[in-house]
């Protein structure tokens, strides 16, 4: 009994250190992974993740839409250092599945992005940075695309504790990733959305709202997006919202 309420406390109390750390881990990796026009991950983002696995102790993730590994590394930090977990990151790594329509806008600039980049180099560097971090064990590279991964893991009774959606982003693909992957969560789970105020995106949103908790999302200059929660108390869903308004600061 003594030991259950123990695990009770430590879940729940705010470990300062925790957060200091993965600071500056991230802050340190966002200096080795570039951030371009195809993408990126703001800090408040990757810190809520890597808090998220660290403080809810989750031991499973899975990170849609690699690109660099901006949001796919301060996951692995956090399993590496705190869970024991490990983080999947699915990316086809591939141009014709980069090719987005649903932006018209910046329909000219995606298409040339997707042109002129040399997705197998992308995908050496993050394979070779995840062993340069020594993070074979914390994190684990699925190069297929998102809809052929989601058919994998439900073939290995893989389920998650937290989905990052951050893959193309026209709506049927969007779609299909929540289609596809809120089965996956499990009962207690965290889904990340990216870029929630892109109309391809809002409808993906939406079914999220929905089908299960909005916890919170920002929206500024460097950030777009929102956090659900899916099976959470009370203390736990007081305690998530802790954690998002820690980071958002």
């Amino acid at each position: 009994m003594k030991q259950q309420l123990k695990s009770l406390i430590d879940i729940f109390r705010y470990k300062p250190s925790d957060y200091q750390f993965l600071n500056k881990e991230i802050e340190r990796i966002y200096k080795i992974i570039p951030t371009d026009f195809g993408g990126g991950c703001s800090r408040q983002k990757g810190l809520l993740m890597s808090l998220l696995i660290s403080e809810m102790n989750l031991k499973a993730t899975v990170d849609i839409g690699v690109y660099r590994g901006r949001s796919l590394f301060p996951q692995a930090i956090a399993h590496n250092s705190f869970s024991n977990g490990v983080v999947y990151g699915v990316d086809p790594y591939s141009n014709e599945a980069a090719i987005q329509n649903d932006r018209p806008d910046l329909k000219k600039a995606l298409d040339n992005f997707v042109d002129e980049t040399n997705f197998n180099d992308i995908y050496d560097f993050v394979k070779n940075l995840v062993k340069k971090e020594e993070f074979q064990d914390s994190c684990k590279l699925v190069r297929e695309k998102s809809i052929d991964a989601a058919v994998f893991f439900k073939e290995n009774n893989l389920l998650f504790d937290l989905i990052h959606i951050d893959g193309n982003h026209d709506t049927s693909f969007v779609l299909k990733d929540v289609e596809h992957y809120l089965p996956l969560l499990k009962e207690k789970g965290f889904i990340v959305l990216d870029d929630i105020s892109w109309e391809s995106v809002k409808p993906a949103y939406n079914i999220l709202k929905k089908q299960i908790n909005l916890v919170d999302e920002l929206i500024n200059e460097s950030n777009d997006f929102a956090l659900f929660s899916k099976g959470l108390n009370r203390k736990e869903q007081k305690h998530t919202l802790k954690i998002f308004r820690q980071v958002r600061k």
